[in-house]
């Protein structure tokens, strides 16, 4: 993606797309003597390029040749390129501007996949007032002299959730990768934007992740279950008197 689509925002991407000369060639334009089918392809519905509201989920089938049918479509549009620019442009609450959809020649999970790959790249870290809150800095503090999760969250005062939270935005708020950022990455950030000082960062192998893979609890944080008296053991009935044998048979 070019600088020209790394600026702009959505809605001066949306302008320029729908006051492009070409605006009203493009491939999903409705037929103006049938709203109900397209221009370009009187044989295909207005909405090829979206799943149309209905009850129940989309046939397989249907889905894949309708997407096809639309890509094509896209493929030979004049205004594609503009197109792409805008779906794919990222609005001020930090979403795509079309999530949905067949825009540009791209399906929604290509252009979502797009989105995530691109917005590790490009996002630009965010401010100190940001990062450098109490809590943050209580568990960088911590995670520079562990690497035990539950260590990490003691030291810090925080429950091992809010500490796994932090460290999970850490790694987005300084522009790190949140599925492969490793503990010293994030500290040698930390380090480098000054919220860190060097000499309190104790090194490991370069295994321990930035952002620890959920686990369950442990024992001390798991509520307290209550136990359950054994039942209660009763002796054997016993007969105080012994019964008369039976007499032999005459």
């Amino acid at each position: 993606m070019g600088t020209t689509e790394k600026t702009m925002s959505a809605a001066a991407a949306r302008a320029a797309w729908a006051e492009h000369r070409f605006f009203k060639y493009r491939g999903c334009a409705p037929d103006p003597s049938n709203a109900r089918v397209l221009a370009a392809r009187p044989d295909l519905p207005v909405d090829t390029h979206h799943a149309a509201d209905r009850d129940g989920a989309e046939p397989q089938a249907v889905r894949v040749a309708r997407e096809e049918a639309a890509v094509e479509l896209c493929l030979s549009c004049p205004v594609m390129v503009w197109c792409d620019r805008y779906a794919n442009s990222v609005t001020p609450e930090g979403r795509l501007a079309q999530p949905d959809g067949v825009w540009g020649g791209r399906l929604a999970l290509e252009r979502h996949k797009a989105f995530i790959a691109r917005r590790h790249r490009v996002a630009a870290a965010a401010p100190d007032e940001q990062v450098a809150t109490p809590q943050k800095l209580a568990v960088l503090r911590a995670l520079a002299s562990f690497t035990d999760p539950y260590d990490v969250a003691s030291w810090a005062g925080v429950d091992v959730r809010t500490a796994n939270w932090q460290r999970s935005r850490l790694v987005t708020q300084l522009n790190l990768c949140k599925e492969s950022a490793t503990r010293g990455e994030l500290l040698a950030e930390a380090v480098r934007r000054g919220l860190l000082a060097a000499e309190r960062v104790v090194p490991d192998d370069g295994s321990v992740p930035a952002v620890p893979p959920a686990a369950p609890a442990a024992p001390r944080e798991r509520a307290a279950v209550a136990e359950v008296p054994a039942p209660l053991q009763l002796p054997l009935w016993k007969p105080e008197i012994a019964p008369e044998p039976l007499e032999a048979a005459a």
